[in-house]
């Protein structure tokens, strides 16, 4: 009978060695299972927290862009009222000094005041070719300026 309880004992922990064999594997794909899971929440969670803030980011510099866009505008929009201001100030010193002119045609003065205002006059013709050269200039800038934008 010892050998009848030898042979079943032998059995007995063949199948108790493999049963443990399995359990083990089971266990150890139950771990494995468990933690890709676990990895595959977390990749998750930083992928949606990436794309939040890649979100704020593109609204911030969208902001950033716009502000930037109107002072750009508002800069232009200022010089252009400018730009006007000295056309409007240059055709008033015009018609003076034209106005000035026509009255001193007509008053029939001595050699000398003749004298000084042509000395006026060539003062006042460089004073003029500067000038346009000038708002042609600023004409030009704002074109190019406004087809940039």
């Amino acid at each position: 009978m010892n050998e009848k309880n030898n042979r079943s004992d032998f059995v007995n922990s063949r199948a108790l060695f493999v049963l443990k064999i399995i359990t083990m594997s089971f266990a150890i794909l139950a771990c494995v299972v468990i933690a890709t899971a676990m990895l595959t929440r977390w990749i998750m969670d930083l992928d949606r927290k990436i794309k939040e803030s890649n979100t704020k980011m593109a609204k911030a510099a969208a902001r950033i862009n716009k502000f930037r866009k109107g002072r750009i505008k508002h800069i232009l929009k200022q010089r252009r009222l400018q730009l006007k201001e000295e056309r409007e100030d240059k055709k008033r010193k015009t018609h003076d000094r034209d106005k000035r002119l026509t009255d001193m045609d007509m008053e029939d003065e001595d050699d000398y005041e003749i004298d000084e205002l042509d000395d006026m006059e060539e003062i006042t013709d460089e004073e003029n070719a500067v000038n346009d050269f000038d708002n042609e200039l600023s004409d030009i800038m704002l074109e190019d300026i406004d087809d940039e934008i």
